[in-house]
Order: C-alpha cells, then sequence, then structure tokens
C-alpha cells in the first residue's frame, strides 16, 4: 500500500499536473538514493513509477528521491486530469497500485521545514532607488530547535520589498487573476505566479509587501488559486 500526496502540503487534495509528490508506504525501495541529475531519472535503485490517466495514456514518473518509506516523484508532463494509477515498480516487479486523482490546480507552498507547516520557504527582494538585493526569511535557530521568521524590515519609504515563495501545483491555473494571496489578512499585489525556471515541477509566486503591512509581526500567508486555497504558512513583518 502506498499514499501520494502534495510535496509541499502533504494534503491530499487532488495532485496537479506536473507537480511534485511524496509517496509513503513500506518496502517501497531497497535502499536511499536521490537524483543527481537534470532531466530527473525515470529509475532510481531499481524503482520507477508509471502514472496511467483516465484516457489509457501511461508515461514514466520522474524521480527525485527513493527509499523504504518514501518516493518523491513528479506527475508526468502530458498526464490528464481526472482518476488515475500510479505503479510502482521494484526490480521490474509491480509492488504498489495506488489510485490518484490528478486536478489541473492544487496548490501547496514549501515550508523552510519541509513540513507544509510555519515559516513560509522563500526569499526578500529590496530594491532601492539605486541598488537591490535579496534577504532571508527564515534562519534554524539552534535553542528553539526549529526554523524561525526573519523578521522583514520594510524600511524608508523609497524602498520596495517583494516576497518570492516556492511550492507546486499551480503553474496550470486558469489566469494571474485567479490568484488572491492575504497576508495578515491584507491582499498584497501579485506579481508572478508560474513555474519556476530551474527546478522540475516547483513553481514560484512573486508578490509585492505594502507598507500597511509594518509592525504587524508573525502572520499568516494564505494563497488562493482557482478557489482553491493553499497550505497556511507564515512571515514576519517588522
Amino acid at each position: 500500500m502506498s499514499a501520494s500526496v502534495s510535496a509541499a502540503s502533504y494534503l491530499r487534495v487532488g495532485l496537479a499536473r506536473e507537480s511534485i509528490v511524496a509517496m509513503f508506504g513500506s518496502g517501497l525501495a531497497n535502499t536511499t538514493e536521490g537524483a543527481t541529475s537534470i532531466p530527473l531519472p525515470l529509475s532510481l535503485a531499481g524503482v520507477s513509477i508509471k502514472v496511467r490517466d483516465n484516457r489509457g495514456s501511461e508515461r514514466d514518473a520522474p524521480l527525485f528521491y527513493v527509499s523504504p518509506t518514501q518516493v518523491n516523484y513528479q506527475i508526468p508532463e502530458g498526464v490528464f486530469a481526472g482518476d488515475a494509477t500510479a505503479t510502482v515498480s521494484r526490480g521490474g516487479e509491480a509492488i504498489s497500485v495506488e489510485t490518484i486523482n490528478i486536478a489541473d490546480v492544487a496548490p501547496g507552498l514549501f515550508s523552510a521545514d519541509a513540513s507544509g507547516k510555519g515559516v513560509a520557504a522563500g526569499v526578500a527582494l529590496r530594491v532601492k532607488t539605486d541598488s537591490q538585493g535579496y534577504e532571508m526569511i527564515a534562519t534554524y535557530d539552534q535553542t528553539q530547535n526549529k526554523f524561525v521568521a526573519i523578521p522583514i524590515d520594510l524600511g524608508p519609504e523609497s524602498d520596495q520589498v517583494f516576497l518570492s515563495l516556492f511550492g507546486t501545483g499551480w503553474r496550470f491555473r486558469s489566469s494571474e487573476a485567479a490568484v488572491k494571496v492575504t497576508v495578515g489578512g491584507v491582499d498584497v499585489p501579485v506579481l508572478y505566479v508560474g513555474s519556476q525556471p530551474t527546478f522540475a515541477g516547483l513553481d514560484q509566486l512573486n508578490v509585492q509587501l505594502p507598507r500597511t503591512l509594518a509592525g504587524k509581526g508573525e502572520v499568516d500567508l494564505v494563497m488562493t488559486v482557482d478557489g482553491k486555497v493553499a497550505n497556511t504558512t507564515r512571515i514576519n513583518v517588522k
């Protein structure tokens, strides 16, 4: 038996086309191995996954990582939305068949600690009149033994601060107008929502942080795409 969820949110509310998926089970692989090249391999440690969509087309899934209890894979390009099956083979023998639901959109945001909760995974971009640079929004606190938010200072009136967040499952959104993001309950301008060009299956969201957020402290960040709400993450605004 196996169960596939979004690798970002860990929610099983449909798996978006071309999104990054985490499958959990037992005896999935005999050893642990991660992908070391792009394009992603279709087999790792003798393990492969085939996804058959509701039109009968079967495609090999690109693999990020395999272990005895977890396999991270990407929904293959060209898979149609609707019910599908994901078949895991090890050494050429099918060991698990799972029914999954493929959706056009199923947004999930990565968090700094890869739990799908807490501080968002992303960076801030500060644009000054004469320069610009990226700033971290999370750090690992050794004392607390967890990731904590770094307060984002909006700076003087002349500064503009943008936030880039990463996740999976929204590249096939119907339009940018169908994407809504709130920070601390405040609507923020969405500047980009689509695929991240460097990493397979990774999507990116760029928003601008308005000055009305100054002093809000640690707040929830909520993203809605085509009416579907992603897992809630958090940032800190100084």
